[in-house]
């Protein structure tokens, strides 16, 4: 059975060839997760294979869930009749093993998926982490009418992070406490993560002013946080990785 995956662009979907698209930027695989749960994609399994069982498991999963090679109208198209639209994306970060998560709606499954044993989560109450520590929540913001989704760092994290600067600022490892604010301002710039790290600034020029001698001067912190723009994907199909 052939088994077409897709891949997102800026304007929707397109159809691929027999094997799966795999996601080689983090930020814009990311951003698709956010994307497609936003959407209403909201139940979801994850996890890591080998690169060598990928082609496997995305046969698998099409041959259950065949609206994964559905183009943008065939999903729409069938949400309307009340059934359920499925999307599987992966990430190779370049070494080791695929990252995947597979999405769906809410509505009436396929036969082949009536009898399957999957454990779905939902994304709004067991929230749909990415590598690196991220969380996918929704969070309110005063220029929005209603909770917007968006990705930050988990509570534990976001706690390494701020016990890593205190470590480095109190112990005077400041080539540490360079790498980390190098480390830092890399953060992927969606809303959630960009207020974690301006919060992470404020500690750190607090314990500069209050642990360090007036003498000492505070590694240069950017003046500038990035933002994320629309991104296009970035990667491959899995039989063209390297």
């Amino acid at each position: 059975m052939l088994a077409f995956s897709f891949h997102f662009y800026a304007g929707g979907f397109s159809v691929l060839a027999a094997e799966p698209f795999i996601h080689t930027k983090k930020t814009a695989w990311m951003q698709r997760l956010a994307d497609l749960v936003r959407s209403g994609h909201v139940r979801y399994l994850s996890g890591e294979v080998p690169r060598e069982r990928a082609q496997d498991l995305y046969s698998k999963f099409r041959a259950i869930y065949p609206s994964i090679a559905f183009t943008h109208v065939q999903s729409t198209r069938a949400r309307k009749k009340g059934e359920s639209t499925a999307r599987l994306l992966f990430y190779w970060p370049g070494e080791g093993r695929i990252a995947w998560v597979l999405l769906r709606t809410e509505g009436q499954l396929p036969p082949a998926a009536q009898d399957a044993r999957e454990k779905w989560r939902d994304a709004i109450k067991d929230r749909l982490t990415a590598p690196g520590g991220y969380e996918l929540v929704r969070l309110t913001k005063p220029q929005e009418p209603k909770p917007v989704w968006t990705w930050r760092y988990h509570r534990d994290q976001y706690s390494k992070h701020r016990d890593s600067i205190r470590e480095a600022i109190r112990n005077r490892r400041d080539d540490q406490l360079r790498q980390l604010i190098h480390s830092l301002w890399r953060t992927p710039g969606f809303a959630g993560a960009r207020a974690q790290v301006k919060q992470l600034e404020k500690l750190i020029r607090a314990d500069w002013k209050r642990v360090r001698h007036s003498s000492e001067e505070l590694p240069e912190i950017p003046k500038h946080l990035g933002y994320v723009q629309r991104l296009a994907d970035k990667g491959k199909l899995l039989s063209k990785l390297p």
